[in-house]
C-alpha cells in the first residue's frame, strides 16, 4: 500500500547534477571512517540528496551518516543525514537516498542559493541549445509572427468599419 501512495508524496525540487559539476561526496558512517571512493552525487534538493556507492560500501536504511559535498560556489559543507532509500543500479552500484538531519539555517540558505545558481545556469544552457537547434532566425520569428498577426487584425478591423459606414 505504501508503494502506491509514495508517488503522490510531495518532494522538493531537485537539481540533477551535470557532468561539469563536482560530484564527489565524502561519507562517514557510525564508525566515523570517512571514504569517498566511487561515490557520485546524482541529484540534490533542500531536503536531501541521492548518490551512488559501490555495493560493498553501501550503508543500511535508517543509518545516520555524516556527508561532505561541494556547493555551486565551491564551498564545501557537511551535514548529518539519514539513509531513507536504497536502489540497485547496474554494475554493482547502489543509489542511496538521504534526508538531511538537523541542518543549520545558514547551511540551508547556502544550499538554496547554490541550487538557484545551478538551476538558472541549467535553464540558460537549455535555452541556448534550443536556439542552436532552431537556427539564427529563431529569436526573430515570434516578432515576425506577431507583426503579421497585428497587421492582419488591423486590416480586417478597418474593413469591418468601412463596410459598417458604407451600409449606414
Amino acid at each position: 500500500m505504501t508503494s502506491s501512495l509514495a508517488k503522490y508524496h510531495i518532494r522538493s525540487p531537485r537539481y540533477i547534477l551535470q557532468p561539469d559539476d563536482n560530484q564527489i561526496v565524502r561519507l562517514a558512517g557510525p564508525l566515523q571512517v570517512p571514504w569517498e571512493e566511487g561515490t557520485e552525487i546524482k541529484n540534490i534538493s533542500l531536503t536531501g540528496l541521492a548518490f551512488t556507492v559501490p555495493a560493498d560500501l553501501c550503508p543500511s536504511i535508517g543509518e545516520f551518516i555524516k556527508i561532505q559535498y561541494t556547493l555551486a560556489d565551491s564551498q564545501t559543507t557537511a551535514s548529518h543525514a539519514l539513509i531513507t532509500r536504497l536502489e540497485d543500479m547496474t554494475g554493482h552500484r547502489i543509489l542511496v537516498g538521504v534526508k538531511f538531519y538537523r541542518m543549520d539555517l545558514a547551511q540551508r540558505v547556502m544550499l538554496a542559493q547554490s541550487m538557484a545558481i545551478k538551476l538558472k545556469e541549467q535553464q540558460i544552457r537549455a535555452r541556448l541549445e534550443v536556439q542552436k537547434k532552431l537556427g539564427p532566425g529563431a529569436s526573430f520569428m515570434p516578432w515576425l509572427l506577431l507583426t503579421v498577426w497585428a497587421s492582419l487584425f488591423y486590416l480586417t478591423s478597418n474593413l469591418i468599419w468601412l463596410r459598417y459606414f458604407a451600409e449606414n
